[in-house]
């Protein structure tokens, strides 16, 4: 079953198991999309400076997001981001395939004064899409994910400034001796919007 599969997947179980009252009065369903920048999968300078990095590529989101007492909320988030790979050597820039991000995480959001919010998550990552170059033994798998945010909302509509960091490592880079996962850092800005229900944001 592919990354996408599965966290659609979870996120359906997740709207199942809501009561639909709750789902009714407490949950929110928010789709979002944006710009996502991320560093080098890969680096290496043994013999020639040598890098495997993403591009900047859209960003894809859908959450559920259940109000709880006073300012705080839980949610869980599906992200997406499909993405070409460059690969840089010598001062030259190469196209190395494409590989899509598929995150899924769970987290708590604190509302603060005038529609701010932040937010801390955890959740996993895997790549799918992908069987050239590091990935042609696999992807690697699931890699635990660590994101912060922050938030801006009015009238439905948030916008988003997003954080996140996963350690990156496959097994075609393990059989070259790449033992040490790599900590790839990503940074996104997306707008969403509710689509279902209701939530604390003005």
């Amino acid at each position: 079953m592919s990354g996408t599969v599965r966290g659609g997947v979870m996120l359906a179980a997740l709207l199942a198991a809501w009561p639909s009252g709750r789902l009714a009065a407490q949950v929110s369903v928010h789709i979002g999309a944006g710009a996502r920048y991320g560093t080098a999968l890969i680096r290496d300078s043994i013999v020639v400076p040598i890098e495997l990095r993403p591009s900047i590529a859209p960003a894809l989101l859908l959450s559920v997001r259940d109000e709880l007492r006073g300012p705080w909320a839980a949610d869980a988030t599906l992200d997406i981001t499909p993405s070409g790979l460059q690969r840089h050597e010598a001062g030259s820039s190469f196209d190395a395939g494409s590989v899509t991000a598929v995150a899924f995480s769970v987290g708590l959001r604190r509302t603060f004064a005038n529609g701010l919010t932040g937010r801390l998550a955890i959740g996993g990552l895997a790549y799918t899409g992908s069987s050239e170059g590091a990935f042609r033994d696999g992807s690697g798998g699931l890699m635990p994910l660590g994101s912060v945010a922050a938030s801006y909302a009015r009238r439905g509509f948030t916008i988003d400034a997003r954080y996140d960091v996963h350690r990156f490592i496959t097994p075609a880079l393990r059989a070259m001796r790449f033992n040490n996962p790599r900590p790839v850092h990503r940074v996104a800005l997306t707008i969403s919007r509710r689509i279902l229900g209701t939530d604390g944001a003005p």
